[in-house]
């Protein structure tokens, strides 16, 4: 019994490990973009644990000695990598890697509002307010090995966040402010598989079909007012 309980709870793991490394395959053989990741090794190491437990069921069920052993051996691996597991995805790492670029962009505007009295005017001053964080921030998105740059959209006389046209490239913050330029509303494109899929926009949480499109706001910040966190 021991050693059925351990063989069913070490599948999961082969099950996560196999698409990692398809997703390897794809990174090293499509000319799509992709976010980088360790495909490879957390695919294989996926493999090994599963391999593992199982190898420790087969062990318990058709072995003469350390039966017992075995079994349990088997059923808290398997037990272990079930909790785990499902905490690693390149998915969740893509989504935790927008939302820090999104925050840094949301800084430093909010440092050049501190400066100029309001937000930039132009695109030429939005590349200035985000030249260091985080356009001079390494690429977290790669096409054929090479970086894919941050890179901006400017959309003047916004009343809410730019999403009708959809950029043809993943990392790209789109930068929608008001006529007064007192406020403005920050979205930023992202990939819906991260080994190779569409661009799409960066939603909450990663979920792309429920969650909506993650949107950061903030407003010309006047003496007396309360303090705006940012998410870094």
């Amino acid at each position: 019994m021991l050693a059925a309980c351990g063989m069913f709870f070490n599948f999961p793991s082969l099950v996560i490990g196999v698409p990692f490394l398809w997703n390897c395959v794809q990174v090293h053989t499509s000319s799509g973009a992709y976010f980088r990741w360790s495909y490879l090794v957390t695919g294989v190491i996926c493999v090994m644990l599963a391999l593992s437990g199982l190898a420790l069921a087969a062990q318990a069920v058709w072995g003469k000695r350390f039966r017992v052993v075995a079994s349990i051996a088997s059923l808290f691996l398997g037990l272990a990598c079930a909790i785990q597991l499902p905490e690693v995805g390149a998915q969740l790492d893509m989504s935790g890697a927008n939302l820090k670029v999104l925050g840094h962009a949301d800084h430093s505007l909010s440092d050049w509002d501190e400066a100029h009295g309001q937000f930039p005017r132009n695109a030429e001053e939005l590349r200035s307010a985000l030249a260091v964080r985080p356009l001079q921030e390494p690429a977290i998105y790669f096409r054929q090995g090479m970086p894919i740059p941050f890179t901006v959209r400017f959309v003047p006389n916004s009343t809410g966040p730019s999403m009708e046209a959809l950029p043809l490239y993943p990392g790209t913050i789109v930068y929608a402010v008001s006529s007064d330029y007192k406020e403005y509303w920050l979205t930023m494109t992202t990939l819906q598989n991260p080994a190779k899929g569409p661009v799409a926009w960066e939603h909450v949480g990663g979920d792309f079909r429920r969650e909506p499109i993650w949107v950061m706001n903030r407003k010309h910040h006047n003496p007396g007012d309360g303090y705006q966190p940012f998410i870094e």
